[in-house]
């Protein structure tokens, strides 16, 4: 089969979705949005039977735990992405190299200069005699009616394409107007003035929930060491004696402590919120009076298979966030679309319906199940069931042993490697698309000197040497080492060195005071999460660093939290550090993670890393074609990022995939950081 599902997370947020944000548990594969951005392994135990799932005529994967979500416009999770990968495919797709290629059509460009001005025209061309599972021609309007969608004034996804991809005319086609940009500059001057306006800043502390900080539950656990939200207020200098069970007036006195005490901490993401709420009184007033604007002018229909995409200046991104989308039949999912309103095709969330080798049936008792495509146009597939059954992380390597499922992907650990070598299965590593980081929070602990000390006092080589032995390495940047970008003769940039973390922190402001590292009578604290941090690779790193800060008389609190807790912790910037990983990196486009843009409210750069300087360099770099300049680039970029203090690269580690014995190895393809036998189910063969 040809589809790229599994590497849709691969574009830095675009319209397939990419980048996805991977939280490393016992590995990484724990995925959000928001890069961003990527937690511990979400689990959820498999349900028993004696019957071998995996028998006759039924090829099981074993899978972490699913959302549900089924849909390439709102999925969040790589493990979601390979299900919707068995049914529904992209216009092209990521060969063993990284290399773009064909798949149900391809793309072609060709660069034209207009009035002075760069374009790149993009065509895209489908074959000829593609049909959707339910027999309906697949046509160039499918594709097209994808790119809407992305670009719906309503759309709530974390994908991007809308300002990733800048397409002429999308900006008249997502405010319904051509005459948007005074609008714009005009909501842009309100929020500037509303945040100024006491009351004003109160409703938006009140009705963001402190921007996600507060969750409405009390008494609260603040720090992981029962830190009430009460204790708080105490430290803060309010009193709320009498209130610690009345969650409304909670709220309210924190929304008094916030403004009084940390509002210049709240300004980027009040003006966000302002701003966001007259473009959107502004864009629901154009389509009040109906659509005015029903088309994007830079793309063009040219017959029932080709359509011409006009995207201004040159991005090395372009092609692939054009390219690697999904196409969905418009004749389901946008059956009741009207621009505007996506909730016809959020109906279609946990249904994918598409092209692809395989006919979703259901999804019950954690099983998703799947029957082939009998005219799939890439060849019936070899199985006639499909099946991705959720498995605990820490049954995935028995279960296949046992034979209960065909094709999982364990955390690779040097004791796994040695058990299996030793028993002869079938398995392949190779190097993850991604990388392993601990990250810090400029806008929680917003001085430069605090954020240079922690660093300072994180030490990597031992754990990832320990935990991993040679199937994991040490990384010095934040960036996916298999690119052909990254700096591979980097060297450390912040070291372990307690004595500069404790000169760090006096150029800080702090002193010890009767054993502890006080400023303004308040002790260095920091919280970390992490998930599950029994079995995660840098816990070592955190429990050393805590040691270290325990004797300089700080505080470190490591707080061990589910999967979706920390996601939703780091999305709310709630916590001061937190480790993650990145998952299917598969270019050099940084601008969703670090970009000052994406500081904003839902986007995937929670470190808060604003820097012109930095925002400038990433767009040369997409916009530079010549490899060899661009690996310049890259590398300065990149030392400017770890200028920050905010990201700690910890290690790149290596994708196990195994394999039981009823799996025929001959039908599984080569596979490399980039693609698997997930690119081709319709070829794996089960031993009869």
């Amino acid at each position: 089969m040809k589809k790229s599902m599994k590497k849709l997370l691969a574009l830095g947020l675009s319209g397939a979705m990419v980048l996805s944000l991977a939280a490393c548990g016992s590995d990484d594969k724990g995925t959000t949005a928001a890069p961003g951005p990527s937690g511990d392994e979400p689990t959820t135990t498999a349900p028993g039977g004696d019957e071998k799932v995996g028998a006759g005529d039924t090829l099981v994967v074993g899978s972490t735990e699913l959302n549900g979500v089924f849909t390439p416009f709102f999925y969040n999770s790589n493990y979601d992405a390979n299900v919707i990968g068995a049914a529904i495919e992209s216009i092209c797709e990521l060969d063993a190299n990284n290399e773009m290629v064909p798949n149900l059509g391809e793309v072609t460009q060709e660069e034209v200069e207009e009035d002075g001005k760069t374009y790149v025209n993009y065509t895209i061309k489908l074959k000829d005699g593609i049909k959707f599972s339910d027999g309906e021609p697949m046509t160039i309007d499918d594709v097209i009616f994808t790119y809407k969608v992305y670009c719906d004034p309503t759309y709530d996804g974390i994908a991007t394409f809308r300002n990733a991809v800048k397409i002429v005319g999308m900006n008249e086609y997502f405010y319904d107007t051509p005459d948007y940009e005074g609008k714009v500059k005009e909501a842009g001057e309100k929020a500037a003035a509303d945040i100024e306006d006491e009351a004003k800043f109160k409703a938006f502390l009140k009705e963001s929930n402190l921007d996600g900080w507060w969750d409405g539950e009390l008494p609260g656990d603040l720090d992981g060491e029962g830190m009430t939200w009460a204790d708080y207020l105490k430290g803060e200098g309010f009193d709320p004696t009498g209130i610690e069970n009345d969650a409304d007036a909670m709220l309210d006195m924190l929304v008094d402590c916030e403004f009084q005490n940390y509002r210049d901490g709240y300004v980027d993401a009040a003006t966000a919120y302002f701003n966001q709420q007259y473009l959107d009184e502004f864009i629901k007033g154009n389509l009040e009076d109906g659509v005015d604007v029903k088309d994007i002018s830079g793309i063009t229909r040219v017959d029932d298979l080709t359509c011409v995409v006009k995207v201004e200046g040159v991005d090395i991104s372009a092609a692939r966030n054009l390219g690697l989308n999904s196409v969905v039949p418009e004749h389901i999912y946008g059956k009741d679309y009207v621009k505007g309103d996506l909730s016809g095709v959020k109906k279609l969330n946990d249904t994918p319906i598409g092209s692809g080798p395989f006919i979703f049936e259901s999804f019950e008792n954690n099983v998703v199940t799947f029957k082939r495509n009998e005219n799939y146009w890439g060849g019936c597939p070899k199985v006639e069931y499909l099946k991705f059954q959720v498995v605990d992380e820490e049954q995935k390597k028995d279960s296949v042993l046992n034979g209960e499922i065909d094709i999982t992907d364990p955390s690779a650990s040097k004791e796994i490697v040695e058990e299996l070598d030793a028993l002869g299965a079938n398995y392949s590593l190779v190097p993850f698309a991604g990388y392993g980081y601990i990250a810090i929070s400029a806008k929680n602990v917003p001085d430069q000197k605090v954020r240079e000390g922690l660093m300072h006092l994180m030490t990597r080589n031992q754990a990832i040497k320990t935990y991993y032995g040679d199937v994991a390495h040490v990384i010095e940047r934040p960036m996916c080492p298999v690119l052909a970008e990254y700096p591979t003769d980097a060297e450390e940039y912040w070291g372990y060195d307690p004595d500069k973390a404790v000169e760090c922190f006096k150029e800080a402001g702090y002193e010890t005071v009767d054993g502890k590292l006080m400023k303004d009578g308040k002790q260095l604290t920091i919280n970390v999460g992490i998930g599950s941090a029994a079995t995660h690779p840098s816990t070592p790193v955190l429990t050393q660093m805590k040691e270290d800060m325990d004797k300089l008389g700080a505080v470190l609190n490591i707080q061990d939290m589910d999967f979706n807790l920390l996601s939703d912790a780091v999305d709310g910037d709630s916590l001061d550090m937190w480790v993650m990983a990145w998952g299917n990196s598969t270019d050099c486009d940084l601008r969703q993670i670090f970009g000052s843009e994406y500081t904003k409210a839902g986007g995937s750069n929670r470190t808060w890393v604003q820097d012109p300087e930095i925002d400038a360099l990433m767009e040369e770099v997409v916009n530079t074609l010549d490899l060899e300049k661009r690996k310049e680039l890259v590398a300065k970029e990149l030392d400017m990022i770890m200028s920050w203090a905010t990201y700690m690269p910890v290690y790149q580690r290596s994708d196990m995939l195994l394999y039981s014995d009823a799996v025929n190895m001959d039908s599984i393809p080569e596979t490399s950081t980039f693609y698997s036998y997930l690119n081709e189910l319709e070829k794996v063969e089960l031993n009869h």
